[in-house]
């Protein structure tokens, strides 16, 4: 019997299952190396661009020598739910249901709920006010990675019935992994996040390093909506609450209803995020809280910057994850991989980090277009 992970990218959350001892397999869109070295791999239906599609999903099932008894995923299932009915059709889910997955990503109906618990939230609206309301944002229901993000203006943006308006707000970008069990929630850590923006993609997702020391005060506040959130909505296991930080303030922008990118920020034997989830999962609230740090870890998603290739017999160094396969063209503007990096605080791991990202770019060969 074994554990399927399911998500755009597998790697992070298929290694806290396996690192726990759990038989695991994975589908996602990229197959790369060091997820198929640990654990039998299958692709999903659908793309980047397109999202993961509900058609042939269910045929990802017959791709394992081995019985599914669970199935936990990651990003790219918020934005379809019949993504996540299907999914339980196969086998039980190890995570938040379809329907508790809905409650916190309809923007109205949440920002309902923040109104209700007295949580301090950004306006939204289905339209932007006109000027001079400030500045507002348009986003896509369900939308993970930033990507989908632009100010209100843009024209360039295609309109799409999922799109809503969201004041902006200011603020350090910091998110809180919780775990809860359908009741309340225990806070593990809170890591920050940063952009890599482009032109086109200004709110793109870049990394996150932790943990981050917050005061007191304001940790406990943080906290204490986390578990009134968990209480309002029956969250269970691994989540994330997306916050913006300024002095002791904070608005809540949005919960991740699954286990995230901050995996590779906390999980190890201090704190085995695989076993908190099952035990989350199954009704239990576990206190568990990292130990005083000796160390900060950082994350960072390597884009291509250009169309870029991965040579042959490319030896990847040990800082590297999701590493692409040998000789793979990487689109512009796509993920090459994560980039890791720990050092004595914060600061210096994400200096690291983004140092060693750009060092790995410049390294890797772009591909010539071809002139007719």
């Amino acid at each position: 019997m074994a554990i399927l992970v399911a998500a755009l990218s597998g790697r992070a959350l298929a290694a806290a299952a396996r690192n726990a001892g759990e038989t695991v397999v994975v589908a996602d869109l990229f197959g790369d190396e060091d997820t198929r070295a640990m654990a039998p791999w299958t692709r999903l239906p659908g793309d980047l661009d397109g999202g993961i599609r509900s058609d042939g999903l269910s045929q990802i099932f017959g791709a394992f020598a081995v019985p599914i008894d669970g199935i936990v995923y990651g990003a790219g299932f918020e934005e379809a739910l019949d993504l996540l009915h299907e999914l339980a059709r196969n086998a039980p889910l190890l995570g938040n249901p379809p329907e508790v997955v809905a409650a916190v990503k309809d923007p109205f109906a949440f920002a309902a709920l923040l109104a209700r618990l007295g949580l301090p939230h950004p306006a939204i609206a289905t339209a932007p006010p006109p000027p001079p309301a400030g500045e507002w944002l348009r986003k896509r229901r369900g939308g993970s990675g930033g990507t989908h993000i632009r100010t209100a203006g843009e024209i360039s943006f295609p309109a799409d019935p999922r799109d809503y308006w969201q004041e902006r707000e200011s603020g350090e970008s910091v998110s809180a992994l919780f775990v809860a069990n359908g009741r309340g929630a225990s806070v593990l850590g809170f890591s920050r996040q940063w952009t890599a923006s482009t032109d086109r993609t200004p709110f793109r997702y870049g990394g996150c390093a932790g943990p981050v020391a917050l005061p007191a005060r304001l940790a406990k506040r943080i906290e204490e909506a986390c578990d009134a959130l968990s209480a309002a909505t029956n969250l269970v296991g691994l989540n994330s609450l997306d916050l913006l930080v300024s002095g002791e303030d904070f608005v809540v922008l949005e919960v991740n209803p699954r286990p995230g990118a901050s995996i590779d920020v906390f999980d190890g034997a201090d704190l085995p995020l695989w076993h908190l989830h099952r035990r989350g999962v199954a009704g239990e609230l576990p206190a568990a809280k990292l130990p005083p740090p000796n160390s900060c870890r950082a994350a960072a998603v390597l884009y291509a910057d250009r169309p870029r290739v991965i040579p042959r017999g490319l030896r990847w160094d040990d800082w590297v994850a999701d590493r692409p396969a040998s000789a793979s063209l990487i689109p512009q503007d796509a993920p090459i991989c994560t980039v890791l990096a720990t050092a004595p605080d914060l600061a210096e791991a994400q200096d690291l980090v983004l140092h060693r990202s750009a060092a790995m770019l410049q390294n890797l060969p772009h591909q010539v277009p071809l002139i007719a």
